[in-house]
């Protein structure tokens, strides 16, 4: 019986005693060969008679020690020779283990199933023998140069439970690899692929050991509904569980990407997720070893000669038929490149759930001329979706169907390398009002927000605004906060007064904030006599402002924390200490701080170090900034070693202001990614390319775009357009300043078709200017 059919005791007793009887050996003789073994992490190997009795005779389950021993001695040596045997040992060893709801063996698990692409279908002769009727589903495997590191960072999440993350650009060979990897090492074991990550999250509560969890698409369950907490990922690798993911770089490091300061972080939990992930790359093209790899096995498989012998294309691409899809795209019918357009322009901007036919028939009419739309065949759209659906190849077509049961049809989904293809290609190309109108009519709830984002990026505040109100009506917070935001950013007084009328009391504030910053006493009067708290603080401080104190010292007397803070900065704004003595000594804190505050502008830093060392954080953020004025950089620094975050960002910030390379990188090398910012900032200013250039080379995010930005001002805005795309948070205000800078009005429109963050807020605030100067 070979190795990989044992699944009992019995049969593993067996198969290891006819070992013994093909060398000749006695038990007497196992004995002594296995003296004569060579020692084995400092120990010599040993096989007791009674063990090795015990072991023939299935008595129990040998220790793997004894196992790799007595293989060992029938001449079974090495890693790869006695890895089925230990492999059959696991399997006996784990045989009650109960299978997870849905859940199948590694080795009996269907690659097509778990997302490797299907291959380029050819005429089958080959070299060495006649031609073949039938191909097998995928071709051989092509070993890659990163086999053997995948295969151990896999060993090793086996060990101890793990996450390892593959990541490459579509159809680079990531999930293929994975799967030959984790066949290799963990055949036995059980695979969990989860069509949703409502189905991870059920498993995360009851996780199984020596089970394999399937996230081909990573983002896809990140963006589901709910996501994936990070907790749950720690729980399933704490019970031993082993998560294998693939994604694209752009989607990575889009997450892992800290928020700008002040900004929003909707992607902090993936950065945990993440942060828990043994991380590897799959480069895009194969390798001069790789490449001689697939030669010889095109011997056997004229696909693989196929992909070899076509120029100008990636060797997995083209067994994945990417080009071909490029193809069929772009000199397909006029009507057919319609749907197909429709449907990639969707999924660039957040539609990720199959489209319908619906979506498409009613955004396909944006794409075509008016001749087109005017005269269409009888089966325009019939015709369009039998030719996008069509498979090429054998391997992929441009729209797949996703089914909603038998015979029944969900919608479409882009071909991934089609997708990626097009990203590049139609990156500032504006979707047209149809596309719009359709998304905002014709899409999945999980998509909404991601529609909307991308709608106020590209300037379609009309579509943001419904999908926002579609969001809130969903009991989403995010769409009501945004949708709020939106309104007030418009200057909407209506829509915002008809929320504020209906309850909704951040709508209440915005409006408030609006009335104040017109500096619009009277609804702000009125809304104060109606008892709305947020109106009565903003009047009396506009009040205060205008001279008249009382509103505002009435509320302070009364208790109200904003107003304690507020009057004692507008109190010190005037210098005036008397009456910031008298609230201090009546135990105001607020005047006590900024009394501490006035007192050390003047000379006498006494109270306010006092105040801070007793922990008060606003004297200690107060203390920091006096100490940064004056350019204290002693006491910055023993303040910033004892870990006050303030300290360190203003050391920093002196020490860049005062060109201290050296300083900026000794504390750089302590990891402080604000110290790091103004590193990278000064070698830029500076023009030093090459430590910049090594920075980047290391990954450090900072480095990479003020990298870019330098080739940017010198004319190369390739880099800095592809750091923004691929989600640096950095790039983006970047590039966007650059092209204000610059004056350069179309470029910056580019941008906003792209959906370039800032983008379409810089344009307005551009041709607002150019209005006012050609009106002077």
């Amino acid at each position: 019986m070979e190795p990989g059919e044992i699944t009992t005791l019995r049969q593993l007793a067996d198969a290891l005693d006819q070992l013994r009887r093909d060398r000749g050996l006695s038990l007497k003789g196992m004995t002594d060969a296995a003296q004569e073994l060579p020692k084995r992490n400092g120990r010599q190997p040993a096989l007791p008679k009674t063990t090795a009795s015990d072991l023939i005779n299935a008595k129990s389950v040998p220790q793997q020690e004894t196992a790799m021993t007595w293989l060992a001695a029938c001449g079974v040596l090495g890693e790869q020779a006695q890895r089925p045997w230990l492999q059959a040992l696991d399997r006996v060893v784990n045989s009650h283990q109960q299978r997870p709801p849905g859940a199948v063996r590694v080795r009996d698990a269907r690659p097509r199933v778990l997302g490797v692409h299907a291959a380029i279908q050819v005429d089958q002769p080959v070299e060495d023998g006649p031609a073949e009727p039938d191909q097998e589903e995928l071709p051989p495997y092509v070993p890659r140069d990163f086999d053997s590191d995948l295969r151990t960072k896999i060993a090793l999440a086996g060990q101890q439970g793990g996450f390892v993350l593959v990541t490459g650009d579509s159809s680079v060979g990531k999930t293929r690899a994975l799967f030959e990897a984790v066949k290799t090492v963990l055949p036995d074991w059980w695979l969990l692929h989860p069509g949703a990550a409502d189905v991870l999250r059920d498993f995360a509560g009851h996780p199984a050991g020596r089970t394999v969890v399937w996230l081909d698409e990573l983002q896809d369950y990140l963006d589901f509904h709910g996501g994936v907490p990070a907790g749950d990922v720690r729980g399933m690798i704490e019970a031993r569980v082993v998560l294998l993911a693939t994604c694209w770089p752009g989607e990575r490091t889009r997450r892992v990407a800290l928020p700008a300061a002040g900004e929003p972080d909707p992607y902090a939990n993936d950065r945990r997720l993440l942060g828990l992930a043994d991380v590897l790359t799959v480069p895009g093209t194969l390798s001069a070893h790789e490449l001689r790899r697939a030669e010889d096995l095109a011997r056997t498989d004229r696909r693989i000669r196929v992909a070899l012998d076509t120029p100008d294309a990636g060797f997995t691409q083209v067994m994945a038929a990417g080009p071909e899809l490029i193809r069929h795209w772009e000199h397909a019918p006029p009507y057919a490149k319609a749907v197909i357009t429709a449907a990639l322009d969707a999924r660039r901007v957040g539609a990720h759930a199959p489209l319908t036919r619906d979506y498409l028939e009613t955004a396909a009419p944006g794409y075509l001329t008016n001749r087109q739309r005017a005269t269409p065949p009888p089966r325009w759209l019939d015709d369009a979706m039998e030719y996008a659906i069509e498979i090429l190849h054998g391997a992929t077509a441009a729209l797949c169907p996703a089914a909603a049961g038998m015979g029944a049809i969900a919608g479409y989904q882009v071909a991934d390398y089609l997708h990626q293809h097009a990203l590049r290609a139609r990156r500032t190309e504006h979707l047209p009002d149809t596309a719009w109108h359709a998304l905002v009519h014709h899409h999945h709830l999980d998509d909404t927000k991601r529609i909307a984002d991308n709608a106020v990026r590209r300037g379609r505040d009309h579509e943001a605004i419904t999908l926002y109100k579609q969001l809130a009506d969903n009991n989403s917070w995010h769409g009501h906060q945004r949708l709020v935001e939106l309104l007030a950013e418009r200057g909407d007084l209506e829509q915002l007064r008809e929320r504020a009328a209906n309850g909704d009391e951040y709508a209440i504030n915005k409006l408030v904030d609006l009335l104040a910053e017109r500096g619009d006493l009277g609804p702000l009067r009125e809304r104060a006599a109606n008892g709305d708290e947020h109106a009565i603080m903003r009047l009396s401080w506009l009040l205060a402002k205008r001279g008249n104190w009382e509103p505002m010292r009435e509320r302070a007397d009364n208790g109200d924390e904003h107003a304690m803070v507020a009057l004692a900065e507008l109190v010190a704004e005037r210098g005036d200490l008397g009456p910031l003595r008298e609230r201090a000594a009546n135990g105001d804190e607020h005047a006590i701080v900024r009394l501490a505050w006035v007192l050390a502008e003047r000379g006498d830093l006494g109270p306010l170090r006092e105040r801070a060392d007793n922990g008060n954080w606003r004297a200690s953020i107060q203390l920091v900034d006096l100490l940064a004025e004056r350019g204290d950089l002693e006491q910055l620094r023993e303040r910033a070693d004892n870990g006050d975050e303030h300290a360190i960002v203003r050391l920093a910030r002196l020490l860049a202001e005062r060109g201290d390379l050296e300083q900026l990188r000794e504390r750089a090398a302590n990891g402080d990614e604000y110290t790091i910012s103004k590193l990278v900032g000064l070698l830029a200013e500076r023009g030093d390319l090459e430590p910049l250039r090594e920075r980047a080379a290391n990954g450090d995010e900072y480095a990479i775009v003020r990298l870019a930005g330098l080739l940017a001002e010198q004319g190369d805005l390739g880099p800095l357009r592809e750091s923004a795309d691929n989600g640096n948070l950095g790039a983006a205000p970047t590039l966007v300043n650059l092209l204000v800078e610059k004056g350069m009005v179309e470029q910056l429109e580019r941008e906003v078709a792209a959906g370039t963050v800032g983008a379409v807020n810089a344009l307005r605030h551009a041709q607002q200017s150019r209005l006012l100067t050609s009106d002077d």
